[in-house]
């Protein structure tokens, strides 16, 4: 067993310091009572120091045992949350302690508090709980537990940390945004459809009041009152499904801190999936870099939307290059219904592979939308004008090759819109918004 080092404080250090310069100068000047006063210093010191030794005897992390009491592991954006941990020591002195739990700057604390400062009784339990709120989403780290023992007059201190991490997962809350969706999408295979629209189908969606435009073989007599008819709504088979795929690629990493291209395409995806969910449609993700990292494929239902957005909120940038065009070949075949797919990529492979493979969804019955981030948008402007010019100028490639990629794509029928520090969410609103049948343009 490891014990914990006695370490002192500022205050210690310096009563032991000072005590030494007085017997220094008692030595010097020959004075009693500089000796006295150098003996009663260094007696204080030691005696305390000593003291505290004996009454913290033992001390080491296995002296206590922690439980995790009652602590949340899945905690929406926004949302509370509660940790909780209950140490028992085993010591058979009490002493002062000062408990804190070190957790993520991602999670605020809303009530309580994660530092504890109290006399710890011998082999009694403390309990240290407090309500948090992820600010960010991902998977946050918690603990281990810090025991800080102090003496009565803060000379020194012991440090031990137990061993009780825990991680909370922080999901996306995303927003029901209706950012809109295109009245038709074009497709060969069942010509005009709509992705989200009633009528004739198989898979049945509720009851709701007659219309004038609906079938009579539609309305459902059982349920149907006198002066009030009512009518199977159905959705199409031919409906558009609504499929993010988001590039998690080195080149995702554009911008600032917390505000890259990543960050705001994994946002914008979460609001239209949500939108899509809302509305009744199915959704599904694709993550990818130089390879597929996750695919949940479309579908509705709470268990699905759970699994897509617990799959959004678990991304994490990658060092490596992406492959769009090798993530746009592995999509196509596992498409089995018509499509939108919303695409956020800063790809780093050849832009010919690309287009060879985007240029398969449009005669399949799928549309691509793209948002692909504004390399120079991504960062504030610089107050001075030469370095901002020169900033420009290094990223002059980078803006060709992202330019050249949002062109090949455009080619391929795909609807394109460079985004920003401005977040991609509007992007992907005016993509949508705009009439399918004038695509090509950004």
């Amino acid at each position: 067993m490891a014990l914990a080092p006695i370490k002192l404080t500022a205050r210690g250090a310096g009563a032991l310091v000072g005590a030494f310069v007085v017997l220094v100068l008692a030595f010097y000047t020959t004075n009693v009572l500089l000796f006295l006063i150098a003996f009663f210093l260094l007696g204080v010191v030691l005696s305390t120091l000593v003291a505290f030794a004996y009454a913290t005897r033992g001390f080491a992390p296995e002296a206590f045992d922690v439980e995790r009491i009652e602590s949340s592991s899945l905690v929406k954006v926004g949302a509370p949350g509660l940790l909780a941990v209950r140490l028992s020591s085993r010591l058979r002195t009490g002493f002062y302690a000062e408990v804190s739990d070190p957790h993520s700057d991602r999670l605020r604390v809303l009530e309580g508090n994660d530092r504890l400062v109290t006399w710890w009784p011998a082999e009694q339990s403390v309990q240290l709980a407090y309500v948090i709120s992820p600010e960010l989403r991902g998977l946050l780290e918690v603990g281990p537990t810090v025991v800080v023992a102090h003496d009565t007059l803060g000379f020194a201190f012991k440090t031990v940390t137990v061993d009780d991490e825990w991680s909370i997962e922080a999901l996306l809350q995303p927003p029901s945004l209706p950012i809109g969706h295109p009245v038709r999408l074009a497709s060969n295979v069942v010509g005009q459809t709509s992705l989200s629209a009633r009528g004739a189908g198989t898979d049945f969606r509720g009851l709701r009041e007659y219309d004038p435009s609906d079938e009579l073989r539609n309305i459902a007599w059982s349920r149907s009152t006198q002066g009030t008819l009512y009518v199977r709504e159905f959705d199409r088979e031919s409906q558009q499904d609504l499929i993010a795929v988001v590039d998690i690629g080195r080149g995702m990493a554009t911008g600032v801190g917390r505000r890259d291209a990543l960050e705001d395409a994994v946002g914008a995806a979460a609001r239209a999936l949500r939108a899509a969910f809302d509305e009744g449609g199915r959704g599904g993700v694709v993550l990818f870099d130089d390879g597929i990292r996750a695919f949940v494929e479309p579908g509705r239902g709470t268990a699905h939307e759970f699994e897509v957005l617990r799959a959004l909120t678990g991304v994490e940038p990658s060092p490596k290059p992406s492959s769009l065009s090798g993530a746009l070949r592995y999509l196509l075949p596992q498409l089995h219904r018509p499509a939108s797919v919303l695409l956020f990529t800063s790809p780093g492979d050849d832009v010919g592979k690309i287009t060879t493979e985007a240029s398969g969804f449009r005669p399949a019955g799928h549309r691509i939308y793209a948002a692909v981030p504004d390399v120079t948008g991504m960062y504030p402007e610089l107050t001075d004008v030469v370095q901002q010019e020169a900033f420009r100028t290094i990223l002059e490639p980078e803006v060709r090759r992202t330019r050249s990629v949002a062109d090949a794509l455009t080619r391929t029928g795909a609807s394109v819109g460079l985004y920003g520090r401005d977040g991609a969410t509007s992007t992907v609103a005016q993509l949508f918004a705009r009439d399918p049948r004038s695509a090509g343009g950004r």
